[in-house]
């Protein structure tokens, strides 16, 4: 998928600078400043308007999802990367998405200053993405059972540049769109909606390393892992699985504890019997829990599946350690709320017959419960990176590509 680019001011020196969509550090290359990128809610841009018109400039809300649906039916998993967008209004005068807009014309940021009038979305996030998940794109839509995910998305709010007077124009194309219909009573101010927080490790000063668009920093003077937040960093305890090789790099995975209802799913035992895997039930199931492990990274929709499965069989035993390893950490890329809303196509991936799950888990729920970061060590071949403990392999060019996803 192609980045969108977006503009903004730096908050100390005021000098533009270009960033990435998914960008989470600001590096302004100016003043030198980096900062933590945090939002109440979801990124809320706007694209700039192209026409001058004597009408009042109103922005039209327009949820958009960049990242990857699955949908797992009793027969099939079908699955799709995905950049779309959907009016977040109900307002037939209105182009009903953005079209190839939001990935090739420029965002910048809502700010306080930000001119116009903006009419607040109408349509949730939650209910955007239940549309979505009904009729994918490119997908054959399908009837019955089935298990839905939107992971690794970018979801956020871009606002369309419109002119009311007694007419509705494209403040972009300057074609007419219909009567003007849009009450103004409702309208809003741009309001602050972005947080820049320090860098620095809040421990010893030192300043933090990472990725740019990585939710994980680290402190190298202290052995220390933060996570941003609007506030500045709070501190996580990553664990690392041991290897007897020397690795070459680590991936990160979300161990995540989950409850269930109306079904059981807390043990080995539990999930041996839920899925019928082909494993035989032994004394230890009935009491050792199980935990889901899912990719802390964007990647390919068929690997992040056969990735969460393979690892989450394997389950590793990551104990803490007092000190970070000095080998490349992979950037955390997926966070922990979009990794929980993985667990139930991952639990239909485990299952090797969909059709005998889905009537133990209907009317159910999965409720998160805990999670935990955990790194794995790979080793270094000509084209691929592998996990020897679990004879893994990831190829080279799908690690490189998931950066654009």
């Amino acid at each position: 998928m192609t980045e969108a680019q977006l503009s903004h001011q730096c908050p100390q020196c005021g000098a533009p600078v270009e960033l990435d969509e998914t960008d989470r550090i600001f590096s302004c290359p100016f003043c030198q400043v980096r900062l933590f990128i945090h939002a109440d809610g979801p990124f809320r841009y706007y694209l700039k308007p192209h026409i001058e018109h004597p009408g009042t400039l109103i922005y039209v809300p327009y949820w958009r999802f960049r990242g990857n649906a699955f949908v797992l039916d009793p027969l099939d998993t079908r699955h799709k990367i995905l950049d779309s967008s959907l009016l977040a209004v109900d307002n037939n005068s209105l182009p009903p998405s953005l079209g190839l807009r939001s990935q090739a014309m420029p965002l910048s940021f809502v700010e306080p200053n930000t001119q116009g009038l903006f009419l607040p979305p109408s349509v949730r996030s939650a209910e955007f993405k239940a549309r979505l998940l009904r009729a994918i794109p490119g997908l054959k839509a399908s009837s019955g059972p089935r298990l839905t995910a939107c992971i690794g998305d970018v979801l956020s709010l871009i606002h369309l540049p419109v002119f009311q007077s007694h007419e509705l124009v494209d403040g972009i194309t300057g074609k007419l769109l219909g009567p003007a219909g849009i009450d103004t009573a409702g309208l809003e101010q741009a309001g602050s909606h972005l947080r820049f927080a320090s860098t620095l490790c809040p421990q010893c000063g030192w300043d933090l390393v990472g990725d740019r668009q990585s939710l994980v920093q680290t402190c190298p003077h202290c052995d220390t892992a933060w996570e941003p937040g609007p506030e500045g960093g709070s501190r996580i305890t990553p664990h690392f699985l041991q290897t007897p090789e020397k690795p070459a790099l680590y991936l990160p995975f979300w161990n995540l504890r989950i409850r269930a209802k109306g079904f059981r799913l807390q043990t080995w035992a539990d999930l041996i019997r839920l899925t019928n895997l082909p494993r035989a039930l032994l004394p230890w199931m009935e009491s050792t829990a199980f935990s889901f492990r899912i990719p802390a990274f964007k990647i390919r929709p068929e690997l992040f599946l056969n990735l969460s499965a393979q690892v989450s069989l394997y389950q590793p035993d990551a104990p803490e350690q007092e000190s970070l390893p000095r080998v490349p950490l992979h950037p955390v890329t997926l966070p922990r709320e979009e990794a929980f809303q993985a667990v139930p196509v991952v639990l239909g991936r485990l299952a090797p017959a969909r059709k005998n799950l889905f009537p133990k888990i209907q009317g159910g729920s999965i409720k998160p419960l805990e999670a935990r970061i955990e790194y794995l060590p790979f080793v270094e071949e000509s084209h691929e990176f592998i996990q020897p403990e679990m004879n893994m392999a990831i190829q080279k060019n799908a690690l490189f590509w998931s950066a654009t996803l």
